[in-house]
């Protein structure tokens, strides 16, 4: 043996475990590598293919598994019932499930997700086993209807049907055990204590076996060698070419439950949760490794050992770092020693005279360079700033102009404005004085001549008094022209001197 394998055990009791084979000097290990408890029920069938692991219980749950990282990837929950049988396709590019709710599914490996659901291939009856050709094209299926079902894998539909009534009669809706032969030539039904071996070239029965017991498992060691396991706990193997049995041992005390092969080695496992490893020729059959587990065990695969990626990056990440190669550059000549990983510690550095002298002259020339760089610039800023005051200047004074006109023109509008309002009031208290003058002396007053002038100007006017003040701001006084005033002044005389002589002759 080459590689070594895990074997994975499916148990009644919901657990799923691996244990890994291993060859030292022709001496066989078997060695517990895990052990899961996933399902909430039994576990009916399991299947492995590269690094993939599936298994589907009484659940109705498929779980699938990653070896390299021993991580549950995903869960499946696509069936309304018991699932019968779990297989991967050679290729490992789909999962093929069937189950107690009559359905076939076909997932796709990798994001799993469901490509094709045949919701009544068996007429709505239960879906027993699938077994898929070596080619990944074609797959045969069973189920309670005791229909034998071909499927074309390509097209994805129904080839054909063959009824197995007239033949098994009641044991048809009971087959359990559907092989393909690792060539893909031949296939086999086995039920109660009759094996069937059909050929695709014939398209019927090639051979019919029967034997003393009950019929629990089969497998296609080789195109014409198969090995039967039986309800007493024997284990049979059969040549098809010559139609006769060459080897027999009493393999456990209990029925055989399931068998898987790799190579020249046989492993058998039975409900008892005894497994057996051994190495088989055509007519030998020799026992190498046993354990017992402790648990029933319902189904077996074999799968190709990977390593737990998961804990060797983090041991990985626990050991040392290795050497960082760094590229070393230097323009000068250095001498450099590394004590320590990554770290660089520069002891002496030998610098020739000349290159100091260099580098002196260098450092003076660019300082010498800057300063006349920076005086430049200061200049330059300078006369700008030069031919930007003088046109500043000019521009505040429009502005303060501009805002001492329009200050002016305000005022202006303002003593307009409290001019009328005054008006307005004055006129309103004379009219309101005279009316009372009437009612007192119930004789009407004359208005005066020219007096709307004189009213304009004034606050306040007591006609009781026959006095008429005027109050003028100084503002108003010195707008008004001189020729003006004296005009007004002599109408206020000429007013006042008529008011006097009423009051001597109602006197």
């Amino acid at each position: 043996m080459a590689d070594p394998f895990e074997i994975i055990v499916g148990t009644y009791e919901q657990y799923l475990l691996g244990y890994k084979v291993t060859n030292i000097v022709n001496e066989y290990k078997m060695e517990k590598t895990f052990a899961t408890h996933g399902h909430y029920s039994s576990i009916r069938s399991v299947d492995s293919n590269k690094y993939y692991l599936a298994s589907g219980g009484a659940d109705d749950f498929v779980y699938l598994y990653d070896l390299r990282y021993r991580i549950e990837c995903a869960r499946l929950m696509h069936h309304n019932g018991t699932i019968n049988c779990v297989a991967f396709s050679p290729e490992t590019s789909h999962l093929f499930t069937c189950s107690n709710d009559g359905t076939i599914a076909a997932i796709r490996c990798g994001n799993w997700q469901i490509e094709k659901h045949w919701l009544k291939p068996h007429k709505g009856f239960a879906v027993n086993t699938l077994a898929i050709h070596p080619t990944g094209k074609i797959a045969l299926s069973t189920g309670a209807d005791g229909v034998l079902r071909t499927w074309n894998l390509v097209k994805g539909r129904q080839a054909y049907a063959t009824n197995l009534v007239p033949r098994l009669q009641l044991d048809a809706k009971n087959v359990n055990v559907l092989k393909w032969s690792p060539s893909g030539e031949k296939y086999l039904l086995a039920v109660n204590q009759r094996v069937d071996v059909y050929s695709v070239e014939l398209a019927g029965i090639d051979s019919e076996i029967k034997f003393d017991s009950k019929i629990v498992c089969v497998e296609f060691l080789k195109d014409d060698l198969i090995a039967v396991g039986l309800e007493n706990g024997r284990i049979k193997f059969y040549d098809l070419d010559k139609s006769a049995e060459t080897a027999e041992t009493i393999a456990h005390d209990i029925r055989v439950k399931c068998m898987a092969f790799k190579d020249d080695l046989l492993v058998t496992a039975s409900s008892s949760g005894e497994i057996k490893l051994w190495k088989y020729g055509r007519n030998t059959l020799n026992m190498l490794e046993s354990v017992n587990i402790g648990a029933r065990i319902t189904c077996v695969s074999l799968a190709t050992a990977y390593n737990n990626l998961k804990c060797e990056k983090e041991d990985q990440s626990e050991e040392v770092p290795q050497e960082i190669k760094r590229e070393k550059k230097f323009r000068l000549k250095q001498e450099v020693i590394v004590e320590k990983e990554g770290n660089w510690d520069v002891t002496a550095i030998d610098v020739p005279r000349k290159t100091k002298k260099l580098k002196k002259k260098r450092n003076i020339e660019d300082i010498q360079a800057s300063t006349i760089s920076n005086q430049k610039q200061k200049n330059e800023k300078d006369d700008a700033i030069a031919d930007v005051i003088p046109m500043n200047q000019k521009k505040k004074k429009k502005k303060k102009k501009m805002k001492k006109q329009k200050e002016e023109e305000n005022l202006l509008n303002a003593n307009n404005a409290e001019n009328k309002v005054e008006n307005k009031t004055s006129n309103r208290k004379r009219k309101a004085h005279s009316t009372q003058l009437e009612e007192n002396n119930n004789t009407p007053m004359k208005k005066p001549k020219k007096l709307n002038e004189t009213i304009s100007r004034t606050d306040t006017v007591t006609l009781k008094e026959s006095k008429i003040k005027l109050t003028r701001s100084k503002e108003n006084d010195d707008e008004i022209p001189p020729k003006r005033r004296k005009k007004e002044r002599k109408v206020v005389e000429k007013s006042g001197a008529i008011l006097k002589k009423k009051k001597k002759k109602k006197q």
